[in-house]
């Protein structure tokens, strides 16, 4: 008795058989080799073609049976996985009208800041928990506007995942889970959001029936079992998004439990029991697969456009040929955490929701051909999409969402040491490694509605961790090379906005001001972080020093490295420069801090910097030798000092320094 899942990537397809029984996995199976193409014909588009997602599901089945002997009939249940967000229109027999407007495409960015705009904004982020932004809905709005001679001809308008089914099984449905990520689901009303349609002017009829995610949703035809070697009557009885999908995998079910991936896109996914949302609709909320039991299993997902497809950008066009990802990661790990000053911005794969729907495009800065080889290329990239991924889940926790364990899957960035040990220092979490995919998710899951697994748990009971990714000790130089990454992106971010405000006329010269001011403040951290190489090169000088001493010459070694330390360290210069730095990128803070209360010692400064940088209690802790409980009265301290008042937001108050 067998389960088979396909995971319908935009990068190719993947097919999991596993055995119903033991779980254990018979074949793992991925179509075709390389990557598929993905059809720009115009700035910020992005296409495929259903059709050839479709023979590739066939061959890859085909291909499966090379693997295995088993008869086809043995299998009980087929589950899919599926690239959300995507549109796939067919007609009245079923036919594809025009290519798939795919995730990454950015075209109906401004139909759904429009939409966004003239429903009002506590209306969509209330009911639909999103803005309708570049998702499903907006994408069938242009084709309306912009093709109409195609939308007059739609029968059904179809996820990914829906169109793969149909073929299997010639049924056009869909499920709550697809509504909510095409933001097609009033979650207040837990219905079709019917008020989004007519304001948008789409029709209702268009969209398939709904059948539960886990249910028997049509049995494989004929016609599908001769070009996929399937037996004819195979129930297809599972489909998710494949965030949703890969949360399941990962046995990521209740509130509080977190998954990541890091594939063609990158995404960190969270679970919660209520409707939340972010205001600035930088985070989504979807329907887990889970959401229907009780309407109470809500994802937030945070998404990154560039995340693998920019690493795998580096390794075709970087990488000597025949160098495998393997080969990569080991020249990375032989460059110092920052790359040396080589910084690399990701955000190459279209707008990015989490920068409120910037297309920034990728850059890449600070090159310097005398110092710079292919190993810093390859970790400043790996740098590169960690540090998004940090900026992203602070997002998340501004929002409320507790981080302390990240669970992910085997198959995608998250294997480099690199890239997660990058992550877990800055965020302070462990990352757990489990060897499971989408595809084999979607096997699991596939025997749940089949009756062969009593429930989510038992469908699930195995899935643990094979490796652990833990925070590193030297916190201060990822922080440092982190702090030099954001303040590239700010850069970034400002000068697009500053091109905006010349187009629409605005004042001449601010774009310049702007971006000098960002250059000095670049150049700031920059020598921040030489001076923390020197003194770490003479920690490390320090330490071989001592481990190769002579007995009988230590008193006098001891001395001159003792003066040589005092040389080097001189904490209150030290102290001084970064004082002058932290100002320059956070609006004269200190100084500020210093007007309302003059006096303040260097430590409870720092505490205040740390806190305005978000850092934890226990990371403060650390940084200034003291205990939790030290801590935490050094902060009780600061607020009677600084007239804090007992229900007022501390944090809070302190960012309001730098922005008034």
């Amino acid at each position: 008795m067998y389960l088979l899942g396909y995971d319908i990537g935009s990068a190719s397809i993947k097919i999991a058989l596993i055995h119903a029984e033991t779980y254990d996995l018979k074949a793992l199976v991925q179509y075709p080799k390389h990557e598929m193409n993905i059809i720009s014909r115009q700035r910020g588009w992005a296409e495929q073609h259903p059709e050839v997602w479709w023979q590739h599901v066939c061959h890859a089945t085909q291909n499966l049976w090379d693997q295995v002997e088993i008869d086809p009939s043995e299998i009980r249940g087929i589950g899919i996985s599926y690239q959300m967000h995507g549109l796939v229109l067919v007609g009245h027999d079923h036919e594809v009208l025009r290519p798939s407007i795919i995730w990454c495409d950015s075209r109906a960015v401004s139909i759904g800041e429009s939409a966004f705009q003239e429903m009002g904004r506590d209306y969509c982020l209330s009911r639909m928990l999103n803005s309708p932004g570049n998702f499903t809905a907006s994408k069938l709005k242009w084709v309306k506007d912009h093709e109409p001679h195609v939308y007059e001809q739609i029968s059904k308008v179809l996820l990914p995942g829906d169109y793969i089914a149909m073929k299997l099984t010639g049924e056009a449905v869909t499920t709550i889970s697809g509504l909510t990520e095409g933001i097609f689901w009033d979650f207040q009303e837990k219905r079709i959001a019917r008020e989004l349609l007519d304001q948008m002017g789409l029709d209702e009829h268009l969209l398939p029936e709904t059948v539960p995610t886990f249910s028997n949703q049509g049995r494989v035809t004929r016609r599908a079992a001769a070009l996929t070697g399937l037996a004819p009557g195979t129930p297809v009885t599972y489909r998710a998004g494949d965030q949703p999908n890969n949360a399941l995998a990962l046995n990521v079910m209740h509130p509080g439990e977190i998954a990541a991936t890091s594939g063609t896109s990158g995404v960190v996914y969270g679970i919660v029991d209520q409707p939340i949302y972010d205001s600035q609709s930088r985070v989504n909320a979807f329907a887990h697969v889970n959401y229907e039991e009780n309407f109470d299993r809500i994802g937030t997902l945070l998404c990154l456009n560039g995340a693998g497809v920019e690493y795998s950008w580096i390794k075709s066009q970087v990488a000597r040929s025949g160098q495998s990802y393997v080969d990569m990661e080991r020249m990375a790990a032989t460059v110092p955490v920052g790359s040396d000053g080589l910084c690399m911005l990701p955000f190459g794969n279209g707008a990015e929701r989490m920068l409120e729907n910037r297309s920034l495009n990728a850059h890449l800065m600070n090159l310097d051909f005398n110092r710079h080889g292919r190993g810093h290329l390859y970790r400043a990239s790996l740098e590169g999409v960690a540090f998004a991924f940090v900026y992203g889940v602070k997002i998340l926790q501004e929002l409320g969402l507790d981080l302390d364990v990240m669970r992910v899957s085997n198959d995608n960035m998250f294997r480099s040491e690199t890239f997660s040990t990058t992550i877990a220092t800055l965020l302070g979490c462990h990352i757990e490694v489990v060897d499971t995919t989408g595809a084999i998710g979607a096997a699991r899951a596939a025997g749940i509605s089949g009756g062969i697994y009593g429930s989510m748990d038992e469908a699930l009971r195995d899935v643990n961790p094979g490796k652990i990714f833990e925070p590193q000790t030297n916190l201060g130089h990822y922080a440092q090379a982190y702090a030099f990454w954001e303040s590239h992106l700010q850069f970034a971010m400002d000068e697009r906005a500053d091109g905006r405000r010349s187009l629409l006329g605005g004042p001449e010269g601010q774009g310049e001001e702007s971006k000098k001011e960002i250059q000095d403040q670049i150049r700031s951290v920059t020598t921040s972080k030489l001076k923390l190489n020197a003194a770490n090169e003479l920690l490390a000088e320090a330490q071989t020093l001592l481990a190769n001493m002579e007995p009988g010459n230590a008193a006098g070694e001891v001395r001159e490295l003792v003066q040589r330390i005092a040389k080097q360290l001189d904490q209150e210069r030290l102290w001084e420069d970064f004082e002058v730095h932290f100002d320059l990128l956070h609006d004269d803070f200190f100084k500020k801090l210093n007007a309302i209360s003059p006096g303040l010692s260097v430590q409870e400064l720092k505490m205040c910097g740390y806190l305005k940088l978000k850092f934890s209690t226990k990371e403060i802790s650390e940084f200034l030798n003291l205990s939790i409980r030290g801590t935490e009265t050094c902060r009780y301290r600061l607020r009677k000092k600084l007239g804090v008042g007992k229900g007022e937001n501390f944090i809070r108050f302190l960012e309001s320094l730098t922005s008034a």
